[in-house]
């Protein structure tokens, strides 16, 4: 992305938060947010949205999904008896679970130089990203801690942001913890849809730079 599409991305970004988040503590974690790398760091190091400005469109992307998810598939069904579920969400809970739930992934990826070989089999450098993390404190469960240290989370919005990696999230954990996924996603359809947009736009939206 080049300066004026993350400029374009921070502001729309700032913009959503602000139309439909309400809460104490947003303005203070926005600021945090605006002094850290959060509208230039990538999504990933190798895989969807592995460029500058990759995590905050990435946030976007998910907000957006969510909302769809919401109205089209979500919405009718509560509405028609077929759910499980018979509640409401609030735009707000939606709007925070995939606005803030990558939150971990601040000051986590750093600039490196990476090697390769051209097509005559000599090796050749190129720009790509390590991870570094100083704070080892999970996935999910960071972005919950981060988002909390400027906000107060209800429940359900705890649990989506805690679960929205899903089963991938949990490759060397053992069966306790599907347990708790998979009571999660019974005990609140948030979890449900931020676990959805998360995976549709990573997979289905967003490219990954080949260089």
């Amino acid at each position: 992305m080049n300066a004026a599409e993350l400029e374009q991305n921070k502001q729309l970004y700032l913009d959503t938060c602000r139309r439909e988040i309400h809460r104490d503590g947003l303005e203070r974690l926005l600021d945090y947010l605006e002094k850290s790398d959060f509208f230039t760091a990538p999504s990933s190091s190798n895989f969807h949205l592995n460029e500058a400005g990759g995590l905050c469109r990435h946030s976007l992307n998910v907000f957006e999904a969510a909302c769809n998810i919401y109205d089209h598939i979500y919405l009718p069904q509560i509405k028609a008896g077929n759910s499980p579920f018979t509640h409401e969400i609030s735009r707000e809970s939606i709007a925070i679970a995939t606005l803030f739930h990558d939150l971990c992934k601040i000051n986590f990826y750093h600039e490196t130089q990476r090697f390769k070989k051209d097509e005559t089999g000599r090796w050749v450098t190129y720009p790509g990203y390590e991870v570094k993390d100083s704070f080892p404190f999970g996935h999910g469960e960071k972005s919950c801690l981060m988002v909390s240290w400027y906000m107060r989370l209800e429940p359900e919005e705890l649990l989506a942001i805690r679960w929205h990696m899903g089963m991938f999230d949990m490759a060397a954990s053992g069966s306790s913890m599907s347990f708790s996924f998979r009571a999660a996603v019974d005990k609140s359809p948030l979890v449900s849809i931020v676990h959805a947009a998360d995976f549709l736009v990573s997979n289905l939206v967003e490219k990954t730079t080949e260089h």
